[in-house]
């Protein structure tokens, strides 16, 4: 079996910058692999939900990264948004 090409995917590829360079320079989280591995300990979680505005924030970001993966995930009620890294360039509506 293929391992997933999402698994590699680097973190400030879609997370707003402070996060992810506080994630690979602090914790060692690189990739949506690694961060989705880190997630399973709780320790890890904690420290995770640390870098984060909010620990909803880390759970939606979680949460996201796993259905990338094809995981089924529960909807999460509220919009934790605010993690992703904005789009470089703009659009023009006529």
């Amino acid at each position: 079996m293929a391992k997933n090409p999402v698994l590699d995917l680097p973190l400030h590829n879609f997370m707003r910058a402070e996060i992810a360079l506080t994630l690979q320079q602090v914790l060692q989280i690189h990739t949506v692999g690694s961060l989705l591995n880190a997630w399973r300990s709780p320790k890890n979680q904690k420290s995770i939900e640390q870098v984060f505005d909010t620990p909803q924030q880390a759970r939606h970001a979680i949460a996201v990264c796993a259905t990338w993966l094809g995981v089924a995930m529960a909807p999460i009620p509220a919009l934790a948004g605010g993690w992703w890294r904005p789009d470089d360039h703009t659009t023009v509506h006529a």
